[in-house]
């Protein structure tokens, strides 16, 4: 028998717990780990820049690698806190964590498929995602062990957002990439990306897995917390079931009907900015905005 999560629980996953904000000053070693992973981010990053002009296969093995090393030492800036009992759901935080997702996702994705390219966008956000997670103040109250129901969500959550947001960049590419050849400048960068045709599935194998998550996220919901309606969470809802409404359309659109791809990038856009509002929209405004104002 599945036990549904109290408001006052699920409160503190919508919106963060915001309050007090709690003493986020970082352990000399948590720092040198958050600091670290962002440099080897950058280099990862520009090492990618340049593996566009000579696309070697060594180059792509170097970057893995740097990259690899980039995610463990996020990894564990973030887990070292959570360890110390130091561990929040805050708006900084919670960004950390997406972006680490997307890092490890990318990654183990490189295996199959060419996302080296995402990687350029991708690991300069990642850096600054665990810099600002460690050094600016924690916008929310340390948290108490959460029971497995909500952690199941929270982790669906933040999966399905990372898978989401890789194709929303990889729309982003295959639309530059349409342009470029459209204009007949195939020449320098563009040549060295995937084919069109490629580029165009990955963005809909991105969507279509992100899409499952995000369905199981909702449906842990459902599950384990209790009134998905009340008032700290309809707006997370309505704005997330409204998303999972558009991007079944693309999908069954494109299975169906073979949807032209910009068409499907453009209704894409919108339905993750309707995840993102469902996402961060609460917390952005309670723990960044309000404070501020009071």
């Amino acid at each position: 028998m599945h036990h549904k999560i109290p408001k006052s629980a699920a409160m503190v996953v919508a919106v963060g717990a915001s309050g007090d904000a709690m003493d986020s000053t970082p352990s000399l070693f948590t720092a040198g780990l958050a600091i670290g992973a962002a440099l080897l981010y950058l280099l990862a990053a520009w090492q990618q820049v340049l593996n566009l002009e000579t696309g070697a296969e060594r180059q792509r093995q170097q970057i893995a690698m740097v990259g690899t090393a980039a995610i463990a030492a996020h990894a564990l800036a973030a887990y070292l806190p959570a360890q110390a009992g130091e561990s929040s759901l805050g708006f900084y935080r919670v960004a950390s964590l997406m972006f680490l997702s997307m890092g490890v996702i990318s990654l183990v994705a490189l295996v199959a498929r060419p996302l080296h390219t995402l990687l350029i966008v991708l690991f300069p956000l990642a850096a600054l995602s665990i810099l600002v997670a460690t050094f600016a103040p924690d916008t929310s109250r340390p948290m108490s062990d959460l029971p497995a129901g909500i952690l199941s969500h929270v982790s669906a959550s933040i999966i399905s957002f990372a898978v989401l947001a890789l194709g929303v960049l990889q729309g982003l590419l295959v639309t530059v990439q349409s342009r470029q050849l459209r204009q007949h400048r195939n020449r320098g960068v563009i040549r060295k990306l995937p084919p069109l045709e490629a580029a165009s599935a990955l963005f809909y194998e991105l969507t279509g897995a992100g899409f499952l998550i995000l369905t199981v996220a909702i449906g842990s919901g459902m599950i384990f917390i209790d009134d998905l309606f009340s008032q700290h969470l309809v707006h997370k809802t309505v704005l997330t079931i409204l998303a999972w409404c558009l991007y079944t359309v693309l999908l069954v659109q494109y299975f169906r009907r073979g949807w032209r791809v910009q068409s499907a990038i453009t209704l894409n856009l919108i339905a993750f900015s309707l995840v993102v509002l469902g996402f961060f929209g609460s917390k952005l405004v309670l723990e960044l905005v309000l404070p501020r104002t009071v």
